[in-house]
């Protein structure tokens, strides 16, 4: 593959989303033509598939470093300082994916840790 940077694609329901770095979760618009690929064989899918320079299957390197995204959230009652909700409101919308985003980092930072 030519680029080396990381998607992390998570499903909800039905629907592909591409999670972003605050958290947010950005719908995958595809442009496929699913009555073409319907009508096709399995052979003919899998050729198609292996002539996208694109869409190469990854490499068993690239698998290992494929990361489970869990995008189901657990719905918490905390009480925080004012000061602080009042700061993550004032970033605009999304204020509490960039509480948790933070919360992440966090999480992350000190399980490297300990």
């Amino acid at each position: 593959m030519a680029s080396s940077k990381q998607v992390n694609i998570v499903r909800v329901g039905d629907a592909l989303y591409e999670s972003l770095p605050d958290g947010v979760l950005k719908p995958l618009k595809g442009q496929s033509d699913w009555a073409r690929v319907d009508a096709m064989t399995e052979e003919q899918v899998e050729a198609a598939a292996l002539s996208d320079e694109d869409g190469l299957p990854l490499t068993d390197e690239e698998w290992t470093k494929a990361k489970l995204v869990d995008p189901f959230k657990t719905p918490v009652t905390i009480r925080l300082d004012t000061d602080i909700v009042d700061w993550f409101k004032e970033k605009g919308r999304g204020y509490q994916t960039r509480m948790n985003t933070v919360l992440r980092r966090y999480m992350e930072a000190n399980r490297k840790v300990g």
